[in-house]
């Protein structure tokens, strides 16, 4: 598989109403290709995705048969990717496009992981309902209290906005294929030692399509991803 520079995935799932707004957008991204991965949408994310790909030779499209959850797309589109660097960025665009670009620079200045964090004093959550926040919040707390010294200087676990360098994948995939598996890549990252830098982002709702966020799937799932990160912390302290 010949390497590229960059490779920027964009997770899907019934998002035909936030895809038309990536028409415009794909010039902004300054990436060698751009992995959309339909999860099993059965609306008209397809259609819409053969539409960007047509508009752009970077654009790539993966598909899965059925539903699988975010986790899983995020997978498959890392797995695909052949970027030295590759970020993941959320369908809804609730994170400034242009911070893209700077956490890629984060990467190449030696950061082996770059992340959003809407918590940093320059972030910020506009809008976002509490119940989002909440969870947010409780979901720091949850893995900083489980993975140890290792997490402290970590403000957000649950931002999929991020970039990965060569050391972090595939060392760090998500064995979660729901909500938790940011969470749970950071998780595994810090575990291996790797230098995972934040970078303030402000965090805003989607203007465009629903939320796929459910309250209680989602903790049930960060859950069980705080029950192996816990385990392989042990294994390692134990080594």
């Amino acid at each position: 598989m010949e390497r590229v520079e960059l490779s920027v995935v964009v997770p899907c799932f019934q998002e035909e109403a936030a895809l038309e707004p990536f028409r415009g957008l794909l010039s902004a991204f300054a990436a060698d290709e751009i992995l959309f991965v339909d999860d099993g949408s059965t609306d008209g994310t397809a259609a819409s995705l053969a539409a960007l790909a047509a508009r752009d030779p970077r654009v790539r499209v993966l598909t899965h048969a059925t539903n699988r959850g975010v986790g899983a797309a995020m997978r498959t589109g890392l797995e695909a990717a052949r970027g030295l660097v590759a970020v993941v960025y959320d369908a809804d665009r609730t994170y400034p496009l242009a911070d893209l670009g700077r956490l890629v620079e984060l990467v190449k200045g030696g950061a082996d992981v770059a992340t959003a964090s809407p918590l940093r004093a320059a972030g910020g959550l506009a809008g976002v309902p509490w119940g989002r926040r909440l969870l947010t919040r409780a979901a720091a707390c949850a893995y900083r209290l489980v993975l140890g010294r290792r997490a402290r200087h970590i403000a957000t676990f649950t931002c999929a906005f991020r970039a990965y360098g060569p050391r972090a994948l595939p060392r760090c995939l998500p064995s979660a294929p729901g909500f938790s598996a940011a969470a749970e890549m950071l998780g595994r990252a810090l575990l291996l030692g790797l230098c995972v830098v934040e970078h303030p982002a402000p965090l805003s709702t989607r203007t465009e399509g629903a939320s796929k966020l459910r309250l209680g799937r989602a903790l049930l799932s960060h859950a069980a991803a705080l029950g192996r990160l816990f385990l392989l912390r042990l294994r390692g302290e134990r080594a």
